[in-house]
């Protein structure tokens, strides 16, 4: 059997230590349980804290560890729980980084669940690599670790035994994976089937909202987004709205681009996709409505805008997140 150690942390979120546990646990028991069959585990899971104390959770309930990491010379797996609280984390238990990379040299693999990648990146192991997490985070990542190459959009990635998934469910997407690579694709369908879970999630873009941060510290460029939102379903004349602000239509859309990510026009897409998704969770309106209210009259250029955003069509993003009574 191959041995794990779940990773604990301050404030982590618990599913993100017993989802994984669960999923890694199970493979080969509870398929050949139900089915009547001899039991055959692949993985030996124990869930590690620093220093073997107790780990409080986001929702203050206390989990009591096996081990610690200190006790813990060599591992074939690491699943990373998660850690919002970075800074405090590494204040209070300085001694995890060393030992996440003494384990990866020594052979490891290493996996992240959702903010669990903000202590991965703290070990320089992913420095040119790529890594994903939760959408709502990307921002502060992308400041925090320049060298890394963030893709938002991703549920969960695979580079170099090192691996990094997306918010707390696309940890079991992702302990799926995992289940799949180290004992083969049947395993991976009977642990699926088994714990009733979805094989073959690859994407989070659904998912995402986006967030209009005006906390850039450009107020110029505050007042520009105020004004796009405002007028959201008008069309907007980009050189007259530089204009207003007294500045050229380029050096607009460079500041803008500096404080939001997006140019004018890729944040009034946004803002206008963002409206059409609340519209289409109401359910009370088509999408060629939804089309003309949020200022298009091409309704086939919004549909290819649409899905470029959020990955679905519309009528499958309607199906999956509209509300019970819309369906």
């Amino acid at each position: 059997m191959l041995k794990v150690t779940i990773l604990g942390l301050y404030n982590s979120m618990a599913t993100t230590i017993f989802g994984p546990m669960d999923i890694l646990n199970q493979a080969g028991r509870l398929w050949n349980r139900v089915g009547k069959t001899p039991q055959t585990p692949f993985f030996d899971v124990a869930i590690a804290s620093a220093d073997g104390q107790p780990i409080q959770c986001l929702n203050k309930v206390q989990i009591q560890p096996h081990c610690s990491i200190e006790s813990i010379q060599k591992t074939d797996l690491i699943v990373i729980a998660s850690a919002t609280y970075i800074e405090q984390i590494l204040q209070t238990s300085p001694e995890l980084v060393p030992w996440i990379r003494r384990q990866y040299n020594q052979g490891a693999h290493v996996a992240s669940i959702c903010t669990g990648v903000f202590l991965l990146a703290e070990t320089g192991l992913l420095d040119g690599k790529s890594a994903t997490l939760h959408w709502g985070f990307t921002e502060m990542f992308r400041r925090k670790y320049p060298r890394v190459n963030l893709k938002q959009d991703k549920m969960f990635i695979d580079q170099d035994r090192l691996y990094c998934s997306a918010g707390v469910n696309a940890g079991m997407d992702l302990s799926l994976y995992l289940v799949e690579k180290f004992c083969g694709r049947q395993t991976a369908v009977q642990s699926a089937k088994t714990m009733i879970l979805d094989l073959g999630r690859e994407m989070q873009t659904p998912y995402i909202s986006f967030l209009f941060p005006k906390d850039h510290g450009d107020p110029l460029v505050v007042k520009a987004q105020e004004w796009i939102e405002q007028h959201y379903a008008q069309s907007i004349d980009y050189d007259r709205l530089a204009g207003k602000f007294r500045m050229s239509r380029r050096s607009l859309e460079r500041r803008f681009k500096q404080a939001t990510g997006v140019t004018p026009l890729g944040y009034l897409q946004q803002f206008r996709v963002e409206t059409a998704k609340s519209l289409l969770e109401d359910g009370s309106r088509t999408f060629n409505e939804i089309t003309y209210r949020v200022g298009y009259e091409d309704i086939a250029f919004f549909r290819k805008v649409f899905v470029k955003l959020t990955g679905l069509r519309p009528k499958e993003y309607q199906q999956r997140f509209a509300g019970y009574a819309a369906k």
